[in-house]
């Protein structure tokens, strides 16, 4: 790892010292200034009136505190990493400054633009304003993005442009203006230096669905109108329905004589700023009013994921909020202004409420429109049975709140009385934004009546936010009819490792014939496949495709996992990437033979069963006497209870798997009838028939002889042989030592590159995660001791694959190759795995 990241930052060298200079500088100019004196923060601001081209300037480079310069210095260090590589160290420095320069200019225009538009002349005269560091990368990051690839391309404009109009559409600040004209400009400059993108790439891509970019455009702007509330209220102004969580970033605070007036009845309009004084002073009340949005970012996942409950209810919720809009700046102060409409124009009332309805409206416009694009249905019955946990969390709140209001009145002051309760009672539920116009009866007096008058609430949303999150999660559609069908194509088709698809966990895609088939597990929202598909052959490579299609719907990542090189080739041609884990060792029974110096060892354990009486039984496990099922029963216990792991799945069975009547067992027993070591084989068939056996469960006392598995695998073979003479029309083609998993990976095979991404890269990052998830499992598990075990029976090596065509889920699939072998890993048998590495 230390290697990996001195060439990292060999190769980005750029940005090592540039973001290395932003902080020493920061760090010496608020030392010295500490020294002489200097207030801190550091005043940067300048306005048009009194401009000041210094502090300007220096508001480039200076970030306003030590929070602001993490921030700062890490998306410095993004930005220019990412450009650095497609533009140069030289071009990277002058789209920067050109860009930053330009953009500071036309930036600081739009905004004064903006103050004319919605102010007057006089604030934009008056208005402070200061640049922001990122004014600088930014260029430079959005001129690199017309040389990536098709994939990044769109990632890099598609977060960098949401970022900037989250910060611009809902604070407002001048430096936020030339963000986004230094961001323009990069574009721009990009466009010209790359050339138009090519148009003339073939092939399917699933990140270029019309329904997945339709999503994801979507969520991103969902995302934005929900953080959007939030960044508003930290700013210096505070406008809208969450507008009294910006006075807890303020000085003023309650007035406890001024507050004890208002509750006796004094009404001057002192009154609500102390009641929401007091209701943002309470930590249940700020709690309640920031769960919302926390719904509001899962119902964006839920459109992300093509959740048509998501869709429904995001409309839902914008519309709602542009009739809150409407309602807060034109109906109500249109029934108190003197002049009526005319009164509404001078103040800018119109202007604001167009500008805080019309995004949230159009929104919800155009998503009911695009419906179709969210094909995912919440099941009825957890639909249902969401809506009635969150109807009995609010009515069991609800009667908390009032009975103990009731048995216990003068815990709040004034005293508390039913009607009181009642009027009180929707102010424990609402944000307290939507509350300050609403009177306050009366407010607790004693502990446990502030725990109820603020956490009924608190308990209310999080029970909608669990059960929100529940009805967005990964739900796979395949039901026990697709499941009984995948069994079945099983048999008429299917490579060396399909076998494994019948096993529990699997979730199974159809092709539209029901021919065949893609076994597949989603796993943070990767579809993870169990080989690749199984069936009728001729489908193969158009399940590719289908399954692929089928996952786009999904907004999940689909990755073929241990699929040969015939789907990999084919997979590439598509601009996949691929990365080689491990090599299935193939013999062939049918020239079965030992002689020669190769095979010494496994003609010695041959010999020794012989000599020692061990003689081996070919069997079903349901087939085997009592006594046998429960001395296997007993070897796997024994082995598992050895490793620092659970048993592992996916592809690698254990007794489970073995209860099936279709696997063959294979197991050596002593002259006593003890079981000393048993194999299980899995079948492949062709047309109907099986044309090959795979070695699954291959496990041993840890008192028997040795030699006693090359004696079993022998024994396997030679009886294949046989039966082969026999009869040859029905001998078996191949026999398949399987691979052991993350064994055997060869990263000089594997390809790289991903639309014009640097040759490498992708593969490289997942290569050395597999190794690492590899190299942490092998103290366990033996992968690699294994992988050297299969060769001594010289077989033909046949390289298996991982496929993925999303570089940029590399994290995702390296976690869930790990959660599909290891489902059951808790923390202690982590602490316990790295106790064996460090042995």
């Amino acid at each position: 790892m230390a290697e990996d990241a001195r060439q990292w930052a060999d190769g980005h060298r750029l940005a090592v010292v540039a973001t290395t200079v932003l902080v020493v500088l920061n760090l010496v100019v608020w030392l010295v200034a500490a020294m002489d004196g200097f207030a801190f923060p550091l005043r940067l601001d300048t306005s048009m009136a009194e401009f000041d081209l210094g502090k300007l300037v220096c508001s480039l480079f200076l970030a306003r505190g030590v929070i602001q310069l993490i921030i700062d210095a890490v998306l410095w260090l993004v930005m220019f990493s990412i450009a650095e590589p497609w533009l140069g160290r030289t071009r990277t420095v002058a789209a920067a400054l050109a860009c930053a320069a330009a953009g500071a200019l036309i930036g600081l225009g739009l905004c004064a633009a903006a103050g004319w538009l919605f102010q007057d002349s006089r604030f934009v005269s008056r208005m402070q304003f200061a640049l922001s560091p990122l004014v600088l990368p930014v260029g430079a990051l959005m001129a690199a993005s017309a040389f990536c690839g098709h994939l990044w391309r769109r990632r890099i404009r598609l977060i960098g442009y949401v970022a900037i109009l989250v910060a611009l559409l809902y604070s407002g600040n001048p430096g936020d203006y030339c963000i986004l004209a230094a961001a323009l400009l990069g574009h721009i400059a990009g466009r010209v230096m790359a050339g138009p993108p090519a148009h003339t790439e073939t092939g399917w891509h699933w990140l270029r669905s019309t329904s997945f970019e339709a999503r994801r455009m979507f969520a991103a702007i969902a995302v934005v109108l929900a953080l959007g509330p939030v960044i508003s209220i930290t700013s210096h102004n505070h406008a809208g329905p969450l507008s009294t969580v910006g006075l807890l970033m303020s000085p003023a605070s309650v007035d406890n004589g001024t507050l004890a007036k208002c509750l006796a009845g004094a009404t001057h309009s002192g009154c609500f700023l102390q009641f929401d004084l007091l209701r943002a002073s309470m930590p249940g009340a700020v709690l309640r009013s920031l769960l919302p949005t926390a719904v509001t970012l899962v119902l964006a996942w839920g459109l992300y994921r093509g959740r048509r409950f998501a869709a429904i209810c995001a409309v839902a919720i914008n519309l709602f909020t542009a009739g809150v809009a409407i309602a807060y700046y034109l109906v109500v102060p249109l029934s108190f202004a003197p002049n009526g409409m005319t009164s509404l124009l001078q103040h800018g009332a119109i202007t604001a409420c167009v500008a805080n309805a019309l995004p949230p409206l159009i929104f919800a416009v155009a998503l009911a429109a695009m419906l179709k694009h969210f094909p995912i249905r919440v099941g009825w019955r957890r639909l249902i049975g969401g809506v009635g946990v969150i109807v009995l969390a609010l009515l069991a709140c609800a009667a908390v709140y009032l009975m103990y209001g009731i048995a216990q009145p003068d815990a709040f002051a004034p005293r508390a009385t039913a009607s009181s309760l009642l009027a009180e009672l929707p102010g424990r539920f609402l944000p307290i934004g939507f509350l300050s116009h609403m009177k306050l009866s009366f407010v607790p007096r004693t502990p446990l009546a502030s725990v109820v008058y603020q956490g009924v609430g608190l308990v209310f949303w999080i029970v909608v936010l669990a059960v929100v999150m529940r009805w967005m999660s990964d739900v796979s559609e395949s039901n026990e009819r697709a499941q009984a069908r995948a069994e079945r194509l099983v048999e008429t088709g299917g490579e060396s490792m399909s076998f494994m698809t019948t096993w529990e966990g699997n979730d199974y895609w159809l092709s539209p014939t029901g021919k065949s088939a893609v076994a597949y597990r989603v796993l943070n929202g990767i579809a993870l496949t169990c080989t690749g598909p199984f069936g009728d052959p001729a489908e193969w490579m158009d399940d590719l495709t289908g399954f692929t299609q089928y996952c786009v719907e999904r907004s999940w990542s689909p990755v073929f996992y241990s699929v040969h090189r015939e789907q990999r080739d084919a997979l590439l041609a598509e601009g996949w990437n691929s990365i080689e884990v491990g090599s299935e060792m193939v013999v062939d029974p049918r020239v079965w033979k030992t002689t020669g110096k190769k095979w010494q060892d496994v003609r010695t354990a041959i010999n020794k069963a012989k000599r020692d009486g061990i003689t081996d039984v070919q069997s079903t496990f349901l087939e085997s006497p009592l006594e046998v099922r429960e001395q296997i029963e007993d070897i796997s216990e024994e082995w598992a209870q050895l490793k620092a792991l659970p048993e592992m799945k996916f592809t690698l069975g254990g007794v489970e798997e073995l209860r099936d009547p279709r696997v063959r067992l294979l197991y050596a027993v002593d002259a006593d009838g003890r079981v000393l070591g048993v194999t299980s084989w899995l079948p492949t068939w062709r047309d109907g028939r099986v044309i090959g056996w795979t070695l699954d469960f291959m496990r041993h006392r840890t008192d028997s002889p040795n030699g006693i598995m090359e004696f079993l695998i022998a024994r396997m073979a030679e009886r294949l042989r046989d039966e082969g003479a026999a009869d040859p029309e029905h001998a078996a083609e191949f026999m398949s030592l399987s691979a052991a998993p993350l064994a055997g990976m060869n990263p000089e095979r594997d390809n790289a590159g991903e639309g014009g991404a640097p040759a490498g890269e992708g593969t490289q990052v997942l290569q050395h995660a597999l190794q690492i998830v590899a190299d942490w499992m092998e103290p366990a598990y033996g992968f690699h001791s294994l992988f050297n075990f299969k060769r001594k029976f010289q077989p033909t090596e046949a390289p298996v694959y991982v496929c993925y065509p999303d570089p940029a889920a590399l994290p995702q699939i390296g976690l869930a190759v790990v959660r599909a072998y290891v489902p059951s890993v808790t923390p202690a048998e982590v602490a316990g795995m790295l106790s064996t590495l460090r042995s």
